[in-house]
């Protein structure tokens, strides 16, 4: 059974302060052309689950067309690290982790209507270690692997030194911790910084 670790794209979403809000909507009715409806999206690359590509933070960095889909399916390990504010590598080592991605669970409930003025970290530490253990994916429930009033992106920067990838705004309320096969594909948008993603994840027995 694969377990959907998505949040729906929905108006109610909170996008970050000053984004573009997300929209969708029916430009085109069956009432209108008769035979079918055609709907469009709007809003900012950053809102729900997605997943980021250098460009975001770095003008010479890879867009998210470029980024290989194998680093997006595989053997994943969440672990469960709740009311940590900064997450440390003596945490990490606390947890099995196996394969090239890790999901980690910080919240005990959702909240996607309401953006967060803090959230927890990683620090360079941790991420160093996530590196030397062979992770090649980060994935966080939270709106970023920075904090909320980063403006230099340290975190963002050193998961790319390690040419790995990160993954935001993830649903893992739901989820034990555990090993997992894990799908979440970008979609393939030219140039983009990044992009929206359905992940999944199945548990391996």
């Amino acid at each position: 059974m694969w377990i959907d670790i998505t949040h729906a794209l929905s108006k109610d979403w909170a996008e970050w302060p000053g984004d573009t809000p997300f929209q969708f909507n029916y430009f085109a009715t069956k009432a209108q052309t008769h035979s079918v409806n055609i709907g469009e999206i709007v809003g900012s690359t950053h809102i729900a689950t997605h997943v980021d590509a250098p460009k975001h933070f770095d003008d010479d960095g890879l867009t998210i067309d470029a980024l290989p889909v194998e680093r997006f399916i595989g053997k994943a390990t969440v672990v469960t690290l709740l009311d940590i504010p900064v997450i440390e590598v003596d945490y990490l080592k606390s947890c099995p982790i196996e394969g090239t991605i890790i999901l980690i669970q910080t919240q005990r409930e959702s909240h996607p209507s309401v953006f967060p003025e803090e959230i927890p970290v990683l620090s360079i530490a941790a991420i160093d270690y996530l590196a030397s253990i062979g992770i090649e994916v980060i994935g966080v429930d939270v709106p970023s692997v920075d904090p909320i009033d980063s403006e230099t992106l340290e975190n963002h920067h050193r998961i790319a030194h390690h040419e790995m990838y990160n993954i935001e705004n993830l649903c893992l309320a739901h989820v034990k911790a555990g090993i997992y096969q894990f799908i979440g594909l970008p979609l393939k948008i030219s140039g983009a910084d990044a992009s929206y993603i359905r992940a999944v994840i199945q548990p391996i027995s």
